[in-house]
């Protein structure tokens, strides 16, 4: 989920982590190497998971740390992977999410790959392709074809917490594109609060019927 920060951004650049193995699946893994080198944090906004899920880095007020030279002004996305064949439709699916999200609320901004200011061949997938940018840089809106995942009215949605289990667990679970399960533990929980904190809500785990209302708006934003 995006939310605009108060800092200008022109620029969106995508990176991969340079790794297929699954124990270094996380944003924290990032965030070590990044601080042994001598970073105060993690370099990215954004972390993708093999399996699609968004994880949160940097806080987006903050300039990245990730485009030696060309930080200013940017959002750094980063891709979990090192070999093209590797990465997955659910991490392309989420990036195109994140990337809609982003656009909509810039009037003119770009997507990028690190080895366009950089000798490094940084992303190692057609990273053009898979948001179909034009030469500028700009998402092709014409060709943006899924399907949003909410029909039900967000006020027709139950009240969820931290143990609840079932069918709109899993549909939170969807929103906030993590691993769905159906089953509201840690993962959920740690993800509802990024969310409202984002909001500038009061970063509880309870979800509601305002919290729902955020969640399909964000969702709709995205298609």
């Amino acid at each position: 989920m995006f939310t605009k920060p108060s800092r200008k951004i022109h620029r969106v650049f995508i990176h991969c982590s340079a790794s297929d193995h699954a124990h270094h699946d996380n944003a924290s893994t990032i965030k070590s190497w990044h601080l042994a080198r001598g970073f105060s944090d993690v370099g990215y906004h954004f972390f993708i998971q093999k399996d699609g899920t968004l994880e949160y880095g940097r806080d987006i007020e903050k300039t990245p740390a990730a485009q030696k030279g060309h930080n200013l002004y940017t959002l750094a996305i980063c891709m979990h992977g090192l070999k093209e064949e590797n990465f997955t439709q659910a991490q392309f699916e989420t990036l195109n999410k994140l990337a809609v999200q982003i656009e909509h609320n810039y009037e003119n901004i770009s997507f990028h790959g690190h080895c366009e200011i950089s000798k490094k061949a940084c992303p190692v997938f057609n990273y053009n392709q898979v948001l179909d940018l034009d030469r500028y840089g700009s998402l092709n809106k014409n060709d943006i074809s899924l399907t949003p995942l909410v029909s039900t009215k967000a006020d027709d949605l139950p009240d969820l917490k931290l143990g609840s289990r079932g069918e709109s667990v899993e549909l939170l679970q969807r929103l906030l594109f993590i691993k769905i399960d159906g089953i509201f533990g840690p993962q959920t929980s740690r993800s509802i609060k990024a969310f409202k904190k984002l909001q500038n809500l009061y970063t509880s785990d309870v979800v509601k019927s305002y919290v729902w209302r955020l969640l399909v708006e964000n969702e709709k934003i995205s298609y």
